[in-house]
């Protein structure tokens, strides 16, 4: 089962120990891969939460999905990325609409930050939605 993240690149209020916890309650029931972007304050937090699981002796698999080539992941400890196939054909103005593209096929599960229907968070959120993938949205807990 892969899981995948999306929030608004602005978030600021969420908790880490939140996301922590929501990781780990899916990795125990069959999460095994956990894929991140790399643009924004919510992938930021994302990417040092699962470095700091890493760094904890857990074993888990998770990738910094990348959109440009040469990308650096946003958390400096990071050492897990991938660039998708095909990737480097997207121009740069749609390299991370691409990216995202990918990282939505990927999904089985997300977990989301949106408190906001006016964004992009919203709208691959609606539809993960209709294509049947489990949402976490920790704006609602």
């Amino acid at each position: 089962m892969n899981c995948v993240f999306w929030g608004h690149r602005s978030v600021t209020s969420i908790a880490k120990s939140e996301l922590k916890a929501e990781i780990i309650k899916l990795k125990s029931s069959g999460a095994d891969c956990f894929y991140v972007g790399n643009n924004g304050n919510f992938d930021f937090l994302v990417q040092s939460v699962l470095c700091e699981i890493e760094e904890d002796g857990d074993n888990i698999k998770y990738e910094i999905v990348l959109s440009y080539i040469g990308e650096k992941p946003l958390c400096s400890k990071i050492k897990n990325t991938l660039f998708p196939s095909g990737q480097e054909t997207a121009l740069p103005r749609y390299a991370i609409s691409k990216r995202n593209e990918w990282l939505l096929e990927q999904a089985d599960v997300m977990i989301v930050y949106l408190n906001n229907k006016i964004s992009n968070t919203y709208k691959y959120v609606r539809r993960a939605e209709k294509k049947g993938i489990r949402i976490i949205n920790l704006a609602e807990k």
